[in-house]
């Protein structure tokens, strides 16, 4: 499965460097969020939702279709310790008219979790890979807002003394504020 995610992100990146390479545009966003990540646990066993909030980075680069960015992201709940996400997201631009484009993508990456049950301190480092889609609108000529939906696949457990967490999908709504600029 990594080695699976690995050639992803380096297909993604080399595509998205050949599909951005003329007329680009430099970007850089802050993004706030809320999310659902579903989860199960094993003994007792529980399957259930958390709800989180969220606070990001991203800085990437755009031409007339394509998009790329790299992002982290940091996740506020009373049930972790920490949840953070580093990662890259290739999107695909629909310009619907001169004022708003969609978008349509892909997301790859690495999710951290630290959390503590039954006095045990747990600690998740693995992959993600999922989707995004929304809409970004063209406020000034340097300032977009973007409001999307990202669905990440995590895949994640951790096992101590036979309790088993199993982390399986974040979903989040966000909205961005990303500033464009040209690099000459």
């Amino acid at each position: 499965m990594r080695k699976k995610i690995k050639k992803t992100v380096l297909a993604l990146s080399l595509v998205s460097c050949a599909a951005i390479a003329n007329d680009t545009q430099s970007l850089v966003g802050i993004e706030g969020g809320y999310s659902s990540l579903s989860y199960e646990q094993n003994i007792p066993y529980n399957n259930d939702t958390y709800t989180l909030g969220s606070a990001g980075v991203k800085v990437g680069a755009q031409n007339k279709n394509y998009r790329i960015f790299a992002g982290a992201r940091y996740y506020n709940s009373k049930n972790f310790d920490y949840m953070t996400t580093f990662g890259v997201e290739l999107q695909y631009l629909i310009n619907v008219s001169p004022a708003v484009n969609c978008f349509i993508g892909l997301n790859a990456g690495i999710v951290n979790i630290g959390f503590t049950r039954n006095n045990f301190s747990r600690t998740i480092s693995d992959n993600y890979y999922g989707g995004d889609l929304g809409l970004n609108f063209h406020v000034a000529k340097s300032i977009d807002l973007e409001l999307g939906l990202r669905v990440m696949d995590i895949e994640a457990e951790n096992t101590q003394n036979n309790i088993t967490y199993k982390f399986n999908t974040l979903v989040s709504g966000y909205g961005s504020i990303i500033y464009k600029f040209q690099m000459d």
